[in-house]
């Protein structure tokens, strides 16, 4: 990120940003950037501080960053010194001056550092509806169950090298297992076992093995043939943390 931002200079190779080299100020025209620790002026409101950027970026308006605050259900604060705030009241208003108006750009690094499960909802949604507006938001962060819930595509470096990158679904593998959903999991993996299939008991329902990829009609056969109750029946994927494991562990990329 710092790199695409010129606040840091690459060692060999070149990138571009909106087309132009980071060297060059119109390349961060509607670019934002929130750092994982960011420090303010403890006497300063969020008012000030929304003051103080626009005379520099010039792309929002006082209403725009107030709807923002709203948004992220900070707006009572916006009159209040920041040192007299929480770390999580301090990063829903960093996040409320970053990303109001109409960014082109957002780069993110740990946006959830500091939030409670509500700020992180909050966040989750907020990164939804930037990228419905048609802004690109990249995210650097160590919880992948949160980039998982948000993200399209994911990128994996280890040791300074880019190993892995798509979109999740071309990243993640099937695994040997499928997910049976029902309000009965006793039930249904006693039956399981009955029919020679290896399962077990999980939060909402059972996870079966599959020993083969024909498996897998074969059992939705048995789970309707039983008539017992159930509202799903998938094949299992790796999750993004499942991912990350596996590539990391992969003695190729080391």
């Amino acid at each position: 990120m710092k790199i695409l931002l010129d606040l840091v200079t690459a060692d060999r190779g070149s990138v571009f940003l909106q087309g132009q080299k980071p060297s060059s100020p119109l390349s961060r025209k509607g670019v934002r950037y929130l750092p994982e620790n960011i420090t303010f002026p403890p006497w300063a409101t969020p008012l000030t501080l929304f003051r103080q950027l626009e005379r520099i970026r010039r792309e929002c308006s006082r209403r725009q960053f107030l709807d923002r605050c709203s948004e992220l259900q900070c707006r009572d604060l916006v009159k209040r010194p920041v040192g007299k705030m929480s770390r999580g009241q301090r990063q829903r208003v960093a996040l409320s001056l970053i990303t109001c108006g109409e960014p082109v750009m957002v780069f993110l690094d740990e946006p959830s550092s500091g939030l409670d499960p509500g700020g992180r909802i909050l966040v989750r949604n907020l990164i939804g509806d930037l990228g419905d507006q048609g802004c690109t938001v990249l995210i650097n962060s160590h919880l992948l169950g949160e980039v998982e819930r948000v993200c399209h595509r994911a990128a994996f470096i280890n040791r300074g090298r880019l190993v892995a990158s798509g979109d999740l679904d071309s990243l993640s593998r099937q695994k040997g297992a499928a997910f049976i959903e029902t309000s009965d999991p006793q039930t249904m993996q006693r039956m399981l076992s009955a029919a020679g299939y290896s399962s077990k008991t999980v939060q909402r329902g059972v996870q079966a093995s599959l020993s083969a990829e024909g498996d897998f009609p074969g059992l939705v056969r048995q789970v309707l043939d039983s008539e017992l109750q159930f509202s799903g029946v998938s094949r299992m994927r790796e999750t993004l943390e499942d991912v990350f494991l596996r590539i990391m562990d992969d003695k190729d990329v080391s």
